[in-house]
């Protein structure tokens, strides 16, 4: 368990909120790493932010902005077609396309494969875009370049898979994660259109609405990507993870990234604890309008 000092529990300023969500942190036995920025606002703060933390599906985030900056550098489309073959559609991993395909050879675009990654968290996807671009070296590249090395994408899933230990491979900082989420909303990485489908697709996401999502307002939008591990024999889960931005009611977003790592806790717990400390950002964002 990660212990940090907790020494207030009021929202008077930047440091109150983060000696608040410390105190919280204190309760559970996880490693907990937060960041969030306030963009428009440029208000930060993070908790074990410069620490790394296994992504799991989180880093499918950065492969699929890999993959639209190939789009925009024209090397590709959304209505590129994909081939997919049953060697793609690894059985015994989270596939919603592979139980959805009628045979085992077709062609599928890559507007849709980039969906069914960032919006169902689909495995096989994900290694599709990797294989469209070259590999996982094409992300480090693109993730040098915008500055961001502490983000790292070293293995796909079906490696993953075979050799569970490498999920700590894909690894990330909170804080380098949430630096991209701004630079994503604030920095024009894309085209119009690319970026506009992208949003969108984060937007849809289906997986982990008792998270980021699960104590805000309902009709809160939030552009998110999850990440999610079982839970061992020991009763250690490695992962549970929740990225994304958060429109607020003024208009203005909130870049956040939490991660709750090595946990004993149970997932309904490791979950809640994403939901509240993004409650109590939300709470500070609203009290600063």
């Amino acid at each position: 368990m990660t212990t940090i000092l907790a020494v207030s529990t009021s929202y008077a300023n930047i440091d109150s909120l983060r000696y608040r969500i410390i105190e919280y942190c204190n309760n559970y036995n996880a490693s907990i790493g937060v960041a969030m920025t306030l963009i428009e606002d440029s208000d930060t703060m993070s908790i074990n932010g410069n620490n790394m933390f296994p992504m799991l599906s989180v880093y499918k985030l950065p492969i699929a902005m890999s993959v639209i900056n190939s789009i925009d550098n024209g090397w590709q489309t959304l209505q590129t077609p994909i081939h997919v073959n049953q060697n793609d559609m690894h059985p015994n991993t989270w596939s919603p396309l592979r139980d959805k395909l009628t045979t085992s050879d077709t062609f599928i675009n890559l507007r849709d494969i980039i969906q069914y990654t960032l919006i169902q968290s689909d495995n096989n996807c994900s290694d599709l875009l990797l294989k469209s671009i070259g590999g996982v070296e094409t992300v480090q590249t693109y993730l040098k370049k915008l500055g961001l090395p502490n983000i790292q994408v070293n293995n796909t899933e079906w490696e993953i898979f075979q050799s569970w230990n490498l999920i700590y491979s894909n690894q990330a900082t909170p804080q380098d994660i949430t630096t991209l989420l701004n630079k994503l909303y604030s920095e024009a990485l894309f085209s119009d259109s690319c970026y506009s489908f992208l949003w969108h697709t984060l937007t849809d996401c289906t997986t982990g609405n008792s998270r980021i999502k699960g104590k805000l307002p309902q009709s809160t939008e939030v552009a998110h990507k999850t990440g999610t591990s079982f839970t061992t024999q020991e009763g250690i889960t490695p992962a549970i993870n929740d990225v994304g931005i958060i429109t607020m009611p003024n208009g203005k977003h909130i870049a956040i990234s939490i991660f709750v790592a090595e946990s004993k806790e149970s997932r309904e717990v490791n979950e809640n604890i994403i939901a509240e400390i993004t409650k109590m950002v939300w709470d500070y964002a609203i009290s600063k309008e």
